[in-house]
């Protein structure tokens, strides 16, 4: 009876580690977000669409450094390199979201992941290729309505409805150049990362461009949606933002919320231009 007992686990666990190994996607892929981005890393280097598919999440959306953006059945049919393939991974987790970053000089990748309930899967690859000189956005002024006060969007959910009214209180704050409003609806570990900086920007880096902007009397009035798509993932939200300021090129905005002590606050502003 031992030993029929003895020879029955032992071909179970031959059948496990036979089955892992055979499967190295699905075993990365019940792990953690970390483990799943590695292995999407792979299945793009060795253009394993099979490997691929397995780890892209049915709304799954790329957006490369031009501005050029796909969605998941673009993508297997043609699979992109990503960039900074080999750099070193920042990965921060809100419960069932993670974040993962590379940075290279000027070049900046963000990957989404979402907790489903077969494992990991990537929502959102995106780059932003930034300028070697910062740009200035033009003349502003403190007049906002959109997105200040009304957007051509409708939020679903209760999470959706609370992090667009939190975004909206970011934009009026930047509108007119209120920093302590600001601050209050922004997370510490906050980074804005656009096309048209040379770097990203941090929140203390944020506070102190306001409060020059208030010194001078000057303002930067946000600009105006042009459409978005809204993710809730539970303990935070993503929107991807089309955004376009009058005679100016368009651009793909991404923004997280995470929900702390019930107050939305914004995770990280990623900016592409559309080119």
């Amino acid at each position: 009876m031992v030993r029929n007992f003895s020879s029955r686990a032992t071909r179970v666990a031959v059948f496990c580690a036979v089955a892992v190994c055979a499967h190295p996607v699905f075993a990365a892929s019940q792990g953690t977000a970390t483990q799943a981005d590695a292995a999407l890393m792979r299945g793009l280097a060795k253009h394993d669409r099979t490997a691929v598919a397995a780890l892209l999440d049915p709304d799954f959306t790329w957006i490369d450094s031009r501005g050029k953006s796909q969605d998941r059945a673009m993508v297997l049919r043609n699979l992109p390199s990503p960039a900074n393939p080999d750099e070193r991974i920042q990965v921060r987790e809100y419960g069932t979201a993670a974040v993962v970053r590379t940075d290279r000089d000027r070049m900046h990748v963000l990957r989404v992941w979402v907790l489903r309930p077969n494992g990991w899967r990537a929502l959102l690859y995106q780059e932003v290729l930034q300028v070697s000189q910062s740009e200035s956005p033009g003349p502003g002024s403190s007049d906002c309505e959109n997105p200040c006060r009304s957007i051509p969007f409708t939020p679903r959910t209760e999470s959706e409805k609370g992090a667009v009214a939190s975004w909206q209180g970011v934009m009026r704050a930047m509108a007119s150049d209120d920093a302590e409003a600001y601050a209050r609806l922004i997370a510490d570990e906050f980074t804005a990362t656009d096309t048209h900086h040379s770097r990203p920007f941090s929140k203390s880096d944020r506070l102190v461009q306001i409060q020059k902007l208030k010194q001078t009397g000057k303002h930067s009035a946000p600009p105006p949606l042009v459409s978005a798509r809204m993710f809730d993932l539970g303990e935070t939200v993503m929107m991807i933002a089309r955004e376009q300021r009058p005679n100016h090129k368009p651009y793909f905005n991404t923004r997280m919320w995470v929900n702390r002590d019930g107050r939305w606050q914004m995770l990280f502003s990623f900016n592409t231009r559309i080119e």
